[in-house]
């Protein structure tokens, strides 16, 4: 569940501050409200792990060669 798609979180209270859903400091389902910018490209994706770092596999494969 994602406090972005207005879903309760089940690791901290998430609230709305300006009609924008924020977890509690050091939520560990924090990043699944991040945009990320991808290591290689640039590229803004959302992550699906908490490690995630490229918008794709041909980006990480890019950046590891």
């Amino acid at each position: 569940m994602s406090a972005r798609d207005g879903l309760p979180c089940g690791q901290c209270q998430a609230m709305t501050i300006n009609g924008l859903y924020c977890h509690e400091t050091g939520c560990p389902e924090s990043w699944r409200d991040q945009d990320r910018e991808c290591n290689w490209c640039g590229s803004c994706f959302e992550p699906e792990n908490p490690l995630h770092d490229f918008c794709t596999d041909d980006c990480a494969e890019a950046y590891c060669a």
